[in-house]
């Protein structure tokens, strides 16, 4: 396309009538060049807004706490009893595993952010890992956590608090004498069923039926609950298909489910070793499960969490996996679902940026956990770059 001209003498002389001025010509053509400039101005605004439009933007947050010089992650959060105030929940320390990391967090009081403390701390020689907050049918707070070396030596305990998270019980292990990876929620929150019951989403690292007990093998399953918590059971592992693919040399596994209820049952999303999210159904309150299959999701390997929001529409934050990011965690959105979590698009985006930060470390935006703490609003939390946990509420568009 030739360009627009820039002098009036670029127009082709036929533009000058018979019988006309000159000086009307020349103001013939500078009015018509200001016409084409204005409306090539106008097709430029029209073709950015559409393109704004089909891009999300980032979505508004803040930050819990100012960065620390170690390390944090796997964060969760809860609702308090007044309007926009919460409990959040994480991991702190030197660096992931190292014998210092606490379970540590704050609460959001009036619009601001606590102090960070420290909420658990029960073997010094040992790292702890992935609170989970769960508020309790009787009214108080329960904060689940692991503690151990690695995975296959973790054990559950749970810590009790009664004034909204300004103290803490001394910590009880959730199912006393287990030692085999953990027990209770892994990752994600419970779901409290429509009948009363209390499903914790849970799994293990390991097989432990293999003589070492660092073989791994990933099996997801829950963890049930019928007296709000005073005892669990769990179910057998979500059955995986046979022809699964593998992982380099160790068997396919799927872990830390999210997990909803509607109409036709209780639902769990997963993430897998092979990079896509996985999911299951159960028609009988988690007793027992379909056999998993893969979703139209990727989401390289990474945690991930869901709430059914009262909309009726199911909101999933995940890590996507952009254009050649070759498993980087440098892309968090949320998808929204209308049909059950069969099909998704795009809802909002939480974070991106650069694969590295200016300081060469690798970018990293994690571990969502997402909840609906009022009709109509979203609070989610992840981590940031590992130095920081990020807060973020979305308000929902009616349908």
């Amino acid at each position: 396309m030739r360009p627009l001209a820039t002098d009036t003498h670029d127009f082709p002389s036929r533009l000058c009538g018979d019988g006309v001025e000159p000086s009307v010509v020349t103001e013939m053509k500078t009015e018509l060049l200001r016409s084409l400039l204005a409306l090539s101005v106008a097709m430029a605004t029209v073709a950015v807004s559409a393109e704004d439009r089909a891009r999300p933007s980032i979505a508004d947050g803040e930050f819990v706490a100012p960065p620390v010089t170690g390390h944090v992650h796997a964060s969760t959060i809860l609702p308090l009893k007044g309007d926009g105030e919460y409990l959040a929940a994480w991991f702190e320390g030197t660096k992931e595993s190292a014998k210092d990391v606490a379970i540590r967090g704050s609460r959001r009081i009036g619009g601001k952010w606590e102090p960070v403390r420290t909420f658990a701390k029960v073997n010094p020689e040992s790292p702890h890992w992935n609170p989970v907050l769960r508020r309790a049918d009787d009214g108080r707070i329960e904060l689940f956590f692991k503690v151990g070396r690695n995975c296959a030596d973790w054990r559950t305990y749970v810590e009790v608090s009664r004034d909204e998270g300004v103290t803490w019980s001394a910590a009880r292990e959730l199912v006393a004498g287990d030692v085999w990876g953990g027990r209770g929620p892994v990752k994600n929150k419970c779901l409290k069923m429509k009948s009363g019951r209390w499903l914790a989403p849970a799994s293990h690292e390991f097989d432990p039926s293999a003589q070492w007990k660092l073989e791994t093998l990933w099996r997801a399953f829950v963890d049930i609950s019928d007296d709000d918590g005073q005892s669990w059971r769990s179910s057998s592992p979500f059955p995986v298909p046979t022809d699964a693919p593998a992982w380099g040399k160790r068997p396919f596994g799927v872990i830390q489910p999210t997990l909803w209820e509607d109409e036709k049952g209780v639902h769990a999303l997963m993430r897998a070793t092979d990079g896509w999210i996985w999911r299951t159904d159960s028609a009988d309150g988690g007793e027992t499960w379909k056999e998993c299959r893969r979703t139209s999701l990727e989401n390289i390997n990474s945690g991930l969490d869901c709430v059914l929001a009262s909309d009726g529409r199911l909101y999933l934050a995940m890590n996507g996996p952009g254009v050649a990011r070759k498993g980087i965690r440098d892309h968090l959105e949320v998808k929204v679902s209308e049909d059950g979590g069969e099909t998704w698009n795009t809802f909002a985006v939480l974070a991106d940026d650069a694969p590295r930060q200016p300081d060469g470390r690798g970018t990293e935006f994690s571990y969502p956990a997402v909840i609906e703490p009022r009709p109509g609003v979203l609070a989610i939390t992840f981590t940031w770059n590992r130095r920081q946990i990020r807060f973020v509420e979305i308000r929902l568009q009616p349908r």
